[in-house]
């Protein structure tokens, strides 16, 4: 039984908080190390030592928007490399990349390096999501089969549109889709909900945007994300597991969303 259980325990949902966690194999798809221009800032083992406390098996970690190293994130890509090479076995790397600079030979380098995919972040690089340069990225993914994982969440607005010219442009990239388009969703669900290469996570999300996500989508495309260190992983994990609970999810439901449905990528 997970440490928070706990506090979540009913006589109605005991069951099912046994059958989701026996034997649940947890994939945080959202965190990320280093040093934001914000202030916001989180090391390598300050992350390994919150997966370890929360129950957490593996994380898909990428850089922050670091001051300095934003044209191409080269030494930021540098320490996400050197954290996963030490703990492969915890750390999943994701370079990130800026369409605004050269990036072909950063994208070769880390993917000569092992590097799993891309995190590309439109507020803080200022592109659109369908931008020409944001596709040249998407095509390399695509190319190579490495999954991008777009920030779709504060900061943008009316992105449904883009991200189904990705989608419909390159059909068989896959797509995280960060914070679960939380500020289109709607229209994201018409538009891409159905795509079997996207997947929504639920990194930062307030409850009412939980409910409305796991209401309107089907379990399957949906991955839990905490935004460490913008966000609790506790509080990402328990919101998600009660919510869905709460709507009736069965316990095998849950569990796809837990690290079933972004582990398949990386097999």
């Amino acid at each position: 039984m997970h440490r928070w259980s706990k506090y979540s325990l009913t006589t109605e949902n005991i069951g099912i908080y046994e059958e989701i966690f026996e034997g649940l194999h947890i994939i945080d798809c959202h965190t990320h190390i280093g040093l934001d221009a914000d202030g916001y800032k989180l090391n390598t083992t300050g992350l390994l030592k919150k997966m370890k406390e929360s129950g957490v098996d593996i994380s898909i970690v990428f850089a922050l928007n670091e001051p300095g190293t934003t044209k191409d994130f080269h030494h930021s890509n540098d320490k996400i490399g050197a954290a996963c090479k030490q703990h492969k076995d915890k750390l999943i790397p994701f370079m990130r990349l800026n369409p605004h600079h050269p990036w072909k030979h950063e994208f070769k380098l880390r993917m000569e390096q092992g590097f799993k995919g891309v995190k590309l972040h439109p507020r803080s690089q200022n592109f659109k999501i369908g931008s020409r340069k944001a596709m040249d990225i998407y095509a390399a993914c695509s190319d190579n089969q490495l999954p991008v994982l777009i920030h779709a969440g504060m900061g943008l607005e009316n992105i449904a549109d883009d991200v189904f010219k990705m989608c419909k442009t390159y059909p068989k990239l896959k797509v995280i889709l960060g914070h679960a388009a939380f500020v289109d969703m709607d229209n994201v669900i018409k538009k891409v909900g159905h795509k079997e290469n996207v997947l929504f996570d639920t990194s930062s999300l307030r409850l009412f945007d939980l409910y409305d996500l796991i209401k309107k989508l089907d379990h399957h495309k949906i991955a839990f994300g905490s935004d460490i260190p913008y966000y609790d992983v506790d509080w990402a994990m328990q919101g998600l597991i009660d919510t869905a609970i709460m709507l009736r999810k069965r316990a095998h439901q849950i569990r796809k969303i837990m690290g079933d449905n972004v582990r398949k990528w990386f097999r």
